[in-house]
């Protein structure tokens, strides 16, 4: 079965205007196709408040070098913790 889109979605491409369609290389019916795919990859994703997947990472010392120690998200279980994604290059 295909998403629906939101109400906010359908107003959103009814009313964009020509010219940014333009400038986008856009049209109407590829933007409902385009997020269509997006809503449908989306209901694979974790939603709020499920438990995060688990995985393995390596700790790096203070200098940011590796140290062949491994730690698990789901070691961290019942204590905050934040995770920061991003490329440091």
């Amino acid at each position: 079965m295909a998403a629906e889109l939101s109400p906010e979605i359908v107003q959103r491409i009814e009313t964009i205007g020509d010219e940014e369609l333009q400038f986008r290389g856009w049209t109407r019916d590829g933007m409902r196709e385009s997020w269509t795919r997006r809503l449908e990859r989306d209901r694979q994703s974790p939603q709020v408040g499920d438990i995060a997947p688990d995985f393995t990472l390596e700790r790096l010392s203070a200098e940011g070098k590796r140290t062949g120690e491994f730690m698990t998200l789901s070691s961290l279980r019942g204590r905050p913790a934040g995770l920061i994604f991003g490329s440091f290059t």
